[in-house]
């Protein structure tokens, strides 16, 4: 996300905020590790920045920090990275990542807080609802919807007219050729159903 944010050049990254302060003082990519203590609002007002570009990779701690970026009234850019090909034609909501290398056709819509990670094929028409994680090498082909808080996995390809829906995983190079139900763990080529998850957004 530093690397995206850089390579876009139309903001200042003032620091990276991160709940483990063991960390505090260090560096990343050059961007100093501020302390987290204290409401995000507060921290605005300590350290002067208007936005919070959230680079977390699990769906359900990024809700939580979108739903407390949102709550303190402020922005939260879409990051997209300048190697992406991000078609014209498409619908974005706010925070969205797409990075490096990713690829993002016509007629595709993709809600608030998705993450659409490095060299991920999003044909046309696609659907990806909010809090959603599309993994890097991982394809979606047209007409396919990922529900939220749900996973594609790395390398995986999920055939034509298919839905991932919401909660739901599929595994690293899992071809996917039809609907994955609520809350289903799928993997495997054909993917198959391994196991449920019962993790939900508090």
């Amino acid at each position: 996300m530093i690397d995206a944010l850089l390579a876009m050049g139309t903001c200042e990254v003032v620091g990276v905020f991160d709940d483990d302060d063991a960390i505090a003082d260090r560096d990343i990519l050059g961007i100093p590790v501020l302390t987290s203590i204290g409401r995000i609002a507060e921290l605005a007002r300590k350290y002067d920045f208007s936005g919070v570009a959230i680079a977390i990779g699990d769906n359900f701690a990024r809700d939580r920090k979108f739903r407390e970026i949102r709550a303190a009234r402020l922005r939260i850019p879409n990051v997209i990275h300048p190697s992406a090909h991000v078609s014209r034609f498409i619908r974005l909501g706010e925070g969205v990542a797409i990075l490096a290398g990713a690829t993002i056709n016509p007629g595709t819509t993709i809600e608030d807080n998705v993450c659409v990670n490095t060299a991920a094929s999003v044909d046309h028409d696609n659907y990806l609802e909010r809090s959603c994680h599309v993994y890097p090498n991982a394809t979606l082909t047209g007409n396919v919807r990922v529900g939220s808080f749900a996973y594609v996995g790395s390398g995986a390809v999920v055939t034509p007219g298919v839905s991932i829906h919401r909660y739901s995983y599929v595994g690293a190079g899992a071809v996917v050729r039809k609907d994955v139900p609520e809350g289903v763990i799928v993997a495997g080529v054909p993917a198959k159903e391994i196991g449920r998850q019962s993790k939900r957004p508090e």
